[in-house]
């Protein structure tokens, strides 16, 4: 009943042993709840500074579990390493969207709209995302075909009290044997100090790497004002 069977992976670093089973899908309607899986991993590892540990994970960030009610979706995960520590690793997700196709016979589109968050506990550090991904692509006669997805994902993150803004857009055109794509990307921080140097820490003396001699910010940025 394995989807994947029992595996055992000996490497320079230590021991891995993991499996995953497939769940049956469950279907009554519009409702239909598919790509389900549970898996589970030991790791031993050779070197004294990792510690043992332990994942259990329902579905992944990369297979996530899918719930649909007619055009409308959506699907997450969740996942925890363990060591004898503690926890070490937290995440999940869940996400929610639509999806929908027209065919004209000469003409054909889709499209699909998906938010969703993401939280992660790694150690002492905690971040929390919000994303918003949107695809589209249409086609004609099966000779021009163009598509777009835009991502766009807003975190916070707990140990520096910042939030982090990023967007891409990506824009592919096919042309019978032609192709070309343009991706934009962007990223922004805003909001919160911790973690940020004060100005005192900026403008505080120091000695040159290189000559060793002492250096003095606040008068070199007094003096490039004084001419």
């Amino acid at each position: 009943g394995f989807s994947d069977p029992p595996a055992l992976e000996i490497s320079e670093q230590g021991i891995e042993a993991s499996f995953s089973l497939g769940l049956p899908n469950i279907a009554v309607g519009v409702f239909s709840l598919s790509n389900l899986s549970l898996g589970a991993s030991l790791t031993v590892p050779f070197l004294g500074q990792q510690p043992l540990s332990v994942r259990f994970n329902f579905c992944e960030r990369s297979d996530p579990f899918r719930l649909t009610v007619w055009i409308f979706g959506g699907g997450g995960f969740f996942a925890v390493t363990v060591t004898p520590a503690g926890v070490q690793i937290l995440e999940a997700a869940f996400e929610f969207g639509a999806a929908a196709s027209l065919d004209f016979g000469v003409a054909s589109g889709s499209v699909s709209v998906m938010a969703g968050i993401y939280f992660r506990i790694e150690m002492d550090e905690a971040s929390l995302t919000g994303y918003f991904n949107l695809k589209g692509r249409v086609s004609v006669l099966g000779l021009i075909t163009a598509s777009l997805e835009l991502s766009l994902e807003l975190t916070y993150e707990f140990s520096s009290g910042k939030c982090v803004g990023r967007a891409s857009l990506i824009i592919e055109v096919e042309v019978l044997f032609f192709s070309a794509s343009v991706e934009i990307s962007c990223e922004k921080r805003f909001a919160g100090s911790n973690g940020d140097p004060s100005f005192a820490q900026i403008m505080a003396p120091y000695d040159d790497p290189i000559t060793g001699k002492p250096v003095d910010p606040w008068a070199e940025y007094c003096s490039a004002f004084a001419a």
